[in-house]
Formats: structure tokens, C-alpha cells, sequence
């Protein structure tokens, strides 16, 4: 099956998306300038917004990189996070333009924002040294997302059974890992109490997308097909 176009958002600008276009090309991808709902790069039903540390701190500290979470997690079944940069060179920013930072000060707000996308919304996050690297990456994952899975690779995925047959079951729902899984337990209480969708409305970091695909897969009487899990 053919790959997928490469869907760059039409408002994405700057030597990243130029390298992205430029490393596409020469590998043969057809790349189409969209606008997206969210994010920046479209792979098939993958999604990827890519921030530089600057951009990440300040998208943070406004809130408008939760609502871009959020957003994508309602409107694509995958999202990754991109960070490019590297902490040296934010440093050397910031102190040009007068603000009073240090190493390990950036170095904890860096992993503490991180650590929040990856528990609080599953999100996977990547870094890169450079925008060079990190178009690498984009048409990477764009030829991986859409290989078909080798013996090893299949192998790599499988899942590993926890203590709680609960939790087992929540972790064969695709985009539900084991923190979203737990907490899913942790306020619901019950298998049972997840089949209302109001009952998982309150619970921080899932969106509405997997909302609907978890009452799908308790309470469908027929099979229930995920396509994600078909890698093409």
C-alpha cells in the first residue's frame, strides 16, 4: 500500500519546515501544504507539533500548549511532541535579551513540561540538536508510521501483563498507557462506570476521541475494530 501524503499545515514557516520539504522531496514524498485543525505535520492519521525550547516554554506558560494537546487528542488517533534546540543555546538567548537563567533551572522546567505532556496526555515526546535533525525525524517517523511491522518490531510492541486483569484490559485500548489506564481506575472505580461517557468528562488528559472509543469497546455487542492497529 502506498504511503500517505505528507501534510504540512499551511500557516508552518521557518528553516524547519523548509528542511522538512526540502530532506521529503529527495525522498520521493509527495508533500501538500493543508490547513490543519492542530499541529504542524500530518502523517496518515499521526499528527506531530514541533516546538523549539523557547516555544515550549511560552506556549506552556500561556496554556496554549495544553489546548494544543488536547486538540489533537480529540482530532488524530496518534500525536508526538517535537522539541528541537538545545538548552546551551536557549541560555544564550535568554541572557541576550536580559533574563537571568541558569543550567539547572531550564534543565527542570524543561523535564517538568515534559514529563507533564507524557503523563497527562500520552502524548510521545522526541528531541533534536537542531532544526537539521529534527526534519530527519519528521520524514523518519512519516517512513516508520507506515512500514509494515517486522518480526522484531512486533515482537517489541507486544504487551506485558500487569497484576490487575482491570488494567490489562484498559492497556488493549489503543492510545490508554499505564498511567492513563490507572487513573481511569482510580476515579471511575469500575470497568462498569467507564460505559458513561460522563463519568470519564472529568478525568484530566482524555479527550474526547478516546472517550468515545472506550464506551465503544465496553459496551459494543459486536466486535470492535481500531484501525490504528493496522500498520500499512
Amino acid at each position: 500500500m502506498p504511503k500517505p501524503d505528507l501534510i504540512i499545515d499551511s500557516n508552518e514557516r521557518g528553516s524547519l519546515c523548509e528542511s522538512v520539504i526540502r530532506r521529503a522531496q529527495r525522498e520521493g514524498l509527495v508533500v501538500l501544504r493543508k490547513q490543519l485543525v492542530v499541529g504542524d505535520y500530518l502523517s496518515g492519521a499521526a499528527c506531530i507539533e514541533a516546538k523549539s525550547i523557547n516555544d515550549l516554554f511560552l506556549s506552556s506558560h500561556s496554556g496554549h500548549l495544553w489546548r494544543q494537546l488536547e486538540n489533537m487528542d480529540m482530532n488524530y488517533e496518534r500525536f508526538f511532541l517535537l522539541v528541537h534546540g538545545s538548552i546551551a543555546k536557549y541560555i544564550s538567548m535568554a541572557k541576550n535579551n536580559g533574563k537571568k537563567v541558569s543550567y539547572s533551572r531550564v534543565q527542570n522546567e524543561l523535564l517538568g513540561t515534559i514529563a507533564r505532556v507524557m503523563s497527562d496526555f500520552d502524548c510521545q515526546v522526541f528531541f533534536t540538536e537542531n532544526t537539521s535533525e529534527a526534519a530527519m525525524f519528521v520524514v523518519k517517523l512519516h517512513d516508520k508510521l507506515h512500514k509494515p511491522a517486522s518480526r522484531h518490531g512486533a515482537k517489541a510492541i507486544k504487551r506485558v501483563s500487569t497484576n490487575d486483569v482491570r488494567l490489562d484490559m484498559l492497556l488493549s485500548i489503543p492510545g490508554i498507557g499505564r498511567e492513563m489506564g490507572e487513573k481511569l481506575l482510580e476515579n471511575c472505580g469500575s470497568i462498569e462506570e467507564m460505559a458513561f461517557s460522563e463519568s470519564l468528562k472529568t478525568i484530566k488528559g482524555l479527550g474526547e476521541v478516546l472517550r468515545g472509543r472506550i464506551v465503544e469497546v465496553i459496551t459494543s455487542e459486536e466486535p470492535v475494530i481500531i484501525q490504528r492497529k493496522k500498520k500499512s
